[in-house]
C-alpha cells in the first residue's frame, strides 16, 4: 500500500479543528507492527471530535481516521518523536484503522458497545480476530510495547504476542 501522498513534509503543528496526514516517522513506526496491512495514505489525524459528546481524554478512530478532542492533551504533532508508552496510543488507534480498512466503514460503529472490554487473557489457539475490537487494539499495543522492551505486568512472553500480531503473515494467508 503506497505512501506517495506523504512525499511532502507534513505541516508543522495542527491547529484545533484541523487535520493532518501521518508523518513519515509515524508511518515507519506503524509499519514496524502493521507492515503493509494499512493504507497509510488514507489515514488522517483530526483534532476534532468524531462524536459531539466525545470526552477530552478519549481518542476515537471509528471511520479509519484518528479523532482527538480539540483540547486533548493526548494529541501530538508527531508520535514518532515521543516516548514509547505514548506511541502505544497511536498503535492502539491504528489497530482500529486496520479493522475499518479490512472489514468496512461500519464495522467499528456496529461492533463497539459501551461495555466493550479492553482487558484480555491470551488464549492458546485463538487468532487475533477472535478477541473483541478493543481487546485486539490492546493486544497489538502490548505487542508493540513488548517488542520495544517495555515490561508489562501480567503479560505473556513476547513470542506469544508475535504469534497473534504478525500482519506480514496475515496478509500473505
Amino acid at each position: 500500500m503506497g505512501v506517495e501522498s506523504h512525499s511532502a513534509p507534513p505541516p508543522v503543528g495542527c491547529a484545533a479543528g484541523g487535520e493532518r496526514l501521518l508523518t513519515s516517522g509515524e508511518i515507519a513506526l506503524a509499519r514496524s507492527i502493521f507492515a503493509d496491512a494499512i493504507d497509510y495514505s488514507r489515514v488522517t489525524i483530526r483534532r476534532r471530535k468524531w462524536f459531539p459528546f466525545q470526552p477530552r481524554n478519549i481518542t476515537m478512530a471509528p471511520s479509519g481516521h484518528l479523532h482527538f478532542h480539540p483540547a486533548s492533551e493526548s494529541y501530538c504533532d508527531d508520535f514518532s518523536k515521543v516516548g514509547v508508552l505514548r506511541q502505544g496510543l497511536l498503535i492502539h488507534e491504528l489497530t482500529h484503522v486496520w479493522q475499518t480498512q479490512t472489514r468496512g466503514n461500519w464495522y467499528l460503529v456496529t461492533r463497539r458497545m459501551p461495555w466493550a472490554r479492553y482487558a484480555y487473557s491470551l488464549k492458546p489457539g485463538w487468532s487475533l480476530e477472535r478477541y473483541g475490537i478493543e481487546q485486539q487494539a490492546e493486544i497489538v499495543k502490548h505487542a508493540f510495547w513488548l517488542r520495544k522492551g517495555v515490561r508489562l505486568a501480567g503479560a505473556g512472553p513476547v513470542e506469544a504476542y508475535d504469534l497473534l500480531v504478525n500482519f506480514d503473515r496475515q496478509e500473505g494467508q
